[in-house]
């Protein structure tokens, strides 16, 4: 599970946009969301240290930030000096279940995806300059693509990043798409992103063998405007993408692949997203 990132709180229609902002209330939050997103459910139970660690701030600025999120009831300490997650985290994981979870006919389709192609399917939105990972059906295959619902990817790489920048009014893309090559972490500049939006954009669907990750590839499609949702349409738009090994991805596939990912997205029109994204 990737950690949160630093991109402040600021929301606009994509998502949280705004860096870190230089306000002590602001930063105070900022970082205590570090402090709980060095969290997962791979690592229940941290030390101060390891705490530390995952965030890079000061020790100081780690207890200071403990005790308070312990008083708060989000964090607490066990007899073993470890920091754990406290049990006021148990509302909040309920009321964000109920606001993400895909409807269950939704879900179904995308299983169904995933047994018909033998590729692991990923619902994605964009928050800032990372896209997260919503909804997730895994391949039935040893040999596969593995990301977990909630995971963070990063904008600058992968067919479903080049699909989502798509999806943003041209003004505010071009913008997104300076922002992103300019991230200390890209891996990518602005023309050759801006590239690969504009042939997503001109195909309605995108492909990258190893962009992010070596061996792998992702193809991705947007998820399209459902006309009788009215105004009950969601605020935000989604991508749907299939992810596997580049061997799997053989050029003979590739059209079915897409006819098959293409018709997935419409169904999903038609039977939901999640609740938060209208």
């Amino acid at each position: 599970m990737s950690r949160l990132d630093e991109e402040g709180l600021g929301m606009r229609s994509g998502g949280a946009d705004a860096p870190e902002g230089d306000g002590g209330g602001i930063r105070a939050v900022s970082r205590a969301f570090r402090v709980l997103g060095a969290f997962s459910v791979d690592r229940m139970s941290l030390g101060v240290a390891e705490i530390v660690r995952e965030t890079g701030l000061p020790r100081t600025t780690v207890l200071r930030l403990v005790e308070t999120l312990q008083a708060e009831g989000m964090l607490e300490f066990g007899a073993d000096g470890q920091v754990r997650v406290g049990t006021r985290m148990i509302g909040l994981a309920a009321f964000a279940d109920a606001a993400w979870t895909l409807p269950a006919a939704s879900l179904v389709r995308m299983r169904e995806l995933a047994a018909a192609t033998g590729e692991t399917v990923s619902l994605y939105v964009r928050r800032g300059l990372h896209r997260v990972v919503v909804g997730q059906a895994p391949s039935p295959n040893m040999l596969r693509h593995v990301v977990q619902t909630g995971d963070e990817l990063p904008m600058w790489g992968g067919s479903a990043a080049l699909v989502l920048f798509g999806l943003e009014p041209p003004a505010e893309r071009d913008e997104l798409i300076e922002r992103t090559a300019r991230s200390p972490e890209s891996q990518s500049d602005a023309d050759t992103i801006r590239r690969g939006v504009e042939s997503a954009l001109a195909n309605g669907w995108s492909i990258s063998h190893g962009r992010r990750e070596p061996g792998n590839t992702g193809l991705a499609v947007p998820i399209p405007a459902d006309p009788a949702a009215g105004a009950d349409a969601p605020a935000r738009r989604a991508v749907l993408a299939l992810g596997g090994p580049t061997i799997r991805f053989t050029e003979d596939k590739i059209p079915g692949f897409v006819a098959a990912v293409r018709a997935c997205a419409e169904d999903i029109a038609r039977t939901g997203l999640p609740p938060a994204l209208h």
